[in-house]
């Protein structure tokens, strides 16, 4: 029984647990998120430095703080190290065809980073009612929010598109501005990240190894 619990212990820590990190990008000024179908605005968060190579997604969401008017101007998409994208919500309250820029224009109310956001795959609210529901004086209420499926973009998924994905190096976050007049600012996001390290070969050879002293012990007692 002891040389199976010392395996077992020594398979446990090699094998590692799920860690959860958090992290969160404050440019030095406000980054302006140009007007008009300009290009987008980028920023950055590099999850390296705690997770390695091997190290894989099982849960993601972002807190985000942008003062914007017209919140039904803006796309919003978050992308992965490995090159997989989200879109977090798509000009909500316009359900014109991708691209199509005539009226409707989406809904008018405002972010305002005062009302920090959270996008998550659940939550009290759903993204659904971002542009109508949530809004009380004309500005989008803090809570959390499901990527909006109302705006153009029919094809916004959920944040299981990550699972698996590699949990270390860079993501992306990015903001576009497709109609004129109304303006804002990205102040600050966070990154929130549940991943596990990938199983190594001692790992493997552990469990063989349990296996082993478990099979030794029963012809033991034959």
């Amino acid at each position: 029984m002891q040389h199976a619990l010392i395996i077992l212990i020594a398979v446990l820590t090699a094998t590692g647990v799920a860690g959860a990190e958090s992290y969160t990008s404050i440019p030095a000024a406000p980054i302006a998120i140009p007007d008009g179908n300009a290009n987008p605005i980028f920023d950055s968060i590099d999850t390296s430095v705690d997770f390695g190579a091997g190290d894989t997604v099982t849960f993601v969401s972002i807190d985000l703080m942008i003062d914007h008017t017209w919140v039904g101007d803006l796309e919003i998409v978050l992308r992965s190290p490995g090159g997989v994208e989200l879109t977090l919500m798509a000009r909500p309250g316009d359900n014109q065809p991708e691209g199509d820029f005539e009226d409707p224009w989406g809904s008018g109310a405002d972010f305002v980073s005062s009302n920090p956001i959270t996008f998550i795959d659940s939550g009290p609210t759903s993204a659904e009612a971002m542009g109508s529901v949530n809004v009380v004086g004309g500005d989008i209420l803090a809570s959390s929010y499901f990527p909006d499926r109302n705006g153009w973009d029919s094809d916004i998924d959920t944040f299981a598109e990550f699972v698996g994905d590699p949990a270390a190096g860079l993501w992306e976050l990015q903001i576009q501005d497709y109609a004129n007049l109304d303006t804002g600012d990205l102040v600050s996001w966070t990154l929130n990240i549940l991943a596990i390290p990938e199983p190594s070969t001692g790992v493997l050879l552990g469990l063989g190894l349990l296996g082993l002293a478990g099979g030794e012990r029963w012809s033991a007692r034959r």
